[in-house]
């Protein structure tokens, strides 16, 4: 009967040698070190029946030089102190995405100490979303996403590999024409709005959020989930001009007032704002969850079921359209650019210095709106005002069986 070899601890020199055989990279500091790894080599090969791949490069001729490797932290652990912190100046949703790409790249290359990861990482990773057909805007945005944490962390001293984040030079040019054609959303023509909304719009959005988050972009130039998180009491009257208070906005800079456009008063948005605030409501739209995809998941879903109907099939007309389509007929109409950047809420251009309080000066206000009051749309709004008991009957309804659920739940 043969004897079973004696074989050293392969964990006990790993741990202790920091080799990393599945990324063939091994730390040693001296000769000795070196052969000791030498024989977790060997030991790998009695186990396996095969040399790990870092073994293999050697037994050509291509002895790799020792990798030495500062310890670190987990990515999971710096990713933690990441968000947290970033809490304080990013949006709940931006905060969310942030944390759904760190799992994304958690889940293909695991939970390392953060110093084991290289550009070679990156790489692969850019790879894999170019391979599953993802946009390069959303590339872009997820490589971004991965460049602020390791930005961080470099400031921080918890990545010390090296001394700019891995991330950098990896970014798609969107300049190409390209780009240019697939990327970017566009906005609505007048034929495409006279479609979306005509005579039957109501029926096909029939929740309030359904019906209003379209509407509301399209007089604001707000981002969906901007809209769909405003409180009730985010609409209301200052100096005597009927406004929009955005506080969740994309971003912290994104805080802004926007002026209530006259026809989206006369559809009756400020009565159902009122009717919220007389239920006690705190949200606009109290009935919808939060959840990854935000508040305003299904106003966004439904939409994209009416675009299709539509016939509307342009990959880059979408709710985001809205938006351009607002700041492109304000621009149309020679409006003062500094005016709408404070009522699209830009970041990075000069409206980013002007807070919240500046519009409540009656001025301010005033001059705000009158600029808004030069956007006009030609099909006709008369065609999707509601009855006014429409939408009081579900809200009364839903606050009804939440006061049953309320009831039930009580011991």
């Amino acid at each position: 009967m043969t004897s079973k070899p004696t074989l050293p601890n392969l964990d006990d020199l790993v741990n202790k040698y920091k080799l990393d055989i599945g990324r063939g990279i091994m730390e040693a500091s001296d000769p000795d070190d070196h052969a000791l790894m030498m024989k977790a080599i060997e030991a790998y090969k009695a186990i396996h029946g095969a040399y790990p791949p870092l073994q293999e490069s050697m037994n050509i001729g291509r002895t790799p030089s020792p990798r030495i490797v500062a310890k670190s932290m987990p990515f999971s652990q710096v990713m933690d102190a990441y968000l947290e912190e970033k809490k304080r100046d990013n949006a709940p949703q931006t905060i969310v995405e942030k944390g759904r790409t760190y799992k994304d790249f958690l889940d293909i290359f695991g939970d390392l100490d953060l110093n084991l990861y290289t550009k070679g990482e990156m790489v692969q990773w850019k790879t894999a979303d170019l391979k599953r057909g993802l946009g390069t805007n959303r590339i872009n945005k997820r490589l971004g996403q991965m460049n602020d944490l390791f930005k961080w962390s470099i400031a921080h001293g918890h990545y010390t590999a090296h001394p700019t984040s891995p991330v950098d030079g990896l970014f798609i040019s969107s300049k190409g024409k390209l780009g240019a054609q697939v990327e970017h959303y566009e906005p609505f023509s007048n034929d495409e709005l006279a479609a979306i909304f005509s005579s039957t719009y109501p029926e096909e959005m029939p929740k309030p959020d359904h019906y209003w988050l379209p509407i509301v972009a399209l007089f604001t130039g707000a981002r969906r989930e901007e809209i769909a998180s405003l409180k009730a009491s985010n609409v209301k009257k200052v100096d005597g001009v009927s406004c929009f208070l955005i506080e969740g906005g994309k971003t912290a800079d994104a805080r802004r007032v926007v002026p209530v456009h006259s026809q989206l008063e006369g559809l009756g948005f400020m009565k159902y704002a009122q009717h919220l605030q007389s239920m006690g409501q705190e949200l606009l739209f109290p009935y919808l969850n939060d959840g990854a995809n935000g508040r305003g998941k299904n106003a966004g879903r439904q939409f994209a079921k009416l675009l299709d109907k539509r016939q509307i099939k342009d990959e880059r007309k979408v709710f985001h359209s809205f938006r351009h389509t607002l700041i492109t007929r304000l621009h149309a109409t020679g409006a003062n650019p500094a005016h709408v950047m404070q009522i699209t809420g830009h970041r990075g251009e000069t409206a980013q210095s002007v807070h919240f309080q500046t519009y409540t000066h009656d001025v301010g206000l005033k001059a705000l709106a009158d600029t808004l009051e030069k956007l006009t749309y030609t099909f006709d709004l008369n065609a999707i005002k509601l009855e006014e008991p429409k939408f009081l009957f579900f809200l009364n309804r839903w606050q009804l069986q939440e006061q049953r659920k309320a009831k039930t739940r009580k011991p």
